[in-house]
C-alpha cells in the first residue's frame, strides 16, 4: 500500500513539473522558429474574430486632434465579412460615426443604411470593405510582411514577440492601424504622403496551445504631407484574435437592430 502511495506521488510530482517545463508549454528556440510555426497554423484557420482599440493622435496646422476607434470583425476568409465600428473625436472639426456592416458575397447590409445610385456604386462600396477585410483578417499578408522580414532582428520571450526600430515593415503595421482608426473616414487625414516612421515598436503574443495571434500592441511614431503641410502622427493599438474555428459569421447587432441609423 506504501508503495503504491509513493508510487502515486512520484507520478504526479513528474506531470506537474512537466507542465510547468518549457515543453509543456508553447515555447521557441528562437524567433524564426515561431514566424514558421505561425506561418503553418495559419494554413488551418477558416474563420477568427478580432476586437481592437485605437488612439491616434495628429498635430496638423497648429492643432492637436485625439480620435479613437474600437473595431470588432468576424471573417470566414471567404465570403463573409462583418465589422462594428464605434469613433469619437475630441474636436468637431473631424466627425467620426459609427457603423456596423455586413457582406455576404456580393450583398452588402450596413447600419447606417447606404441608399445607393446603381449597382456599380453598390459594388464599389462592397470591393472597399472587402480590401478593408484583407488588411484586417489576412494572416499570411501579416506573417510575411511584418514578420518575417525582421525575423532575425525580432526578441523572443516565452510566446511572445518583440520589435523595437524603424524598419520599413512598420509602415505595414501603421497601415493596419490606419484601417482600424477614424484616420480612414476623414477626408482631409485620409490622404497622407511621403510617410516616415521615427519610432516604432509592437509586441505580438501567441495563443498558449498553438501558435496563433493572441494579442498585439504597437506604439508608432510618424510623420508625412499633407499638401506639402507636415503632419505628426502618434498612433497606438491594442487587438486581440480569439475565436479560431470557432466564429459564427453573423452581422452584428447593432447592424440587425439598426442601431446606428
Amino acid at each position: 500500500m506504501k508503495k503504491l502511495t509513493l508510487t502515486t506521488f512520484v507520478l504526479t510530482i513528474t506531470l506537474i513539473l512537466a507542465s510547468c517545463s518549457p515543453q509543456g508549454q508553447n515555447y521557441y528556440k528562437n524567433s524564426s522558429d515561431a514566424i514558421e510555426a505561425f506561418q503553418k497554423n495559419i494554413k488551418d484557420v477558416d474563420t477568427h474574430s478580432i476586437k481592437s482599440k485605437n488612439e491616434t493622435t495628429v498635430n496638423f496646422q497648429d492643432k492637436k486632434t485625439q480620435l479613437k476607434q474600437n473595431s470588432y470583425g468576424r471573417t470566414n476568409h471567404h465570403d463573409k465579412l462583418a465589422f462594428n465600428v464605434e469613433q469619437s473625436s475630441n474636436t468637431k472639426q473631424f466627425n467620426t460615426q459609427n457603423k456596423s456592416v455586413f457582406i455576404n458575397s456580393n450583398e452588402i447590409q450596413s447600419s447606417p443604411k447606404t441608399k445607393y445610385l446603381n449597382y456599380r456604386a453598390q459594388n464599389a462600396e462592397i470591393d472597399y470593405y472587402q480590401k478593408i477585410g484583407q488588411d484586417w483578417f489576412d494572416l499570411t499578408t501579416f506573417n510575411q510582411s511584418l514578420l518575417k522580414p525582421i525575423e532575425d532582428d525580432i526578441s523572443i520571450n516565452e510566446n511572445t514577440l518583440s520589435y523595437e526600430g524603424t524598419n520599413s515593415v512598420m509602415k505595414y503595421l501603421y497601415q493596419l492601424g490606419f484601417n482600424q482608426s477614424p484616420l480612414v473616414d476623414q477626408k482631409s487625414l485620409s490622404n497622407i504622403n511621403d510617410l516616415k516612421i521615427k519610432k516604432g515598436k509592437f509586441n505580438l503574443t501567441f495563443q498558449e496551445d498553438k501558435t496563433l495571434p493572441k494579442k498585439l500592441t504597437f506604439d508608432i511614431v510618424a510623420t508625412g504631407k499633407i499638401k506639402n503641410e507636415t503632419i505628426n502622427i502618434h498612433m497606438k493599438q491594442t487587438t486581440q484574435f480569439y475565436k479560431f474555428n470557432n466564429t459564427d459569421v453573423q452581422p452584428y447587432k447593432n447592424l440587425t437592430d439598426n442601431h446606428y441609423k
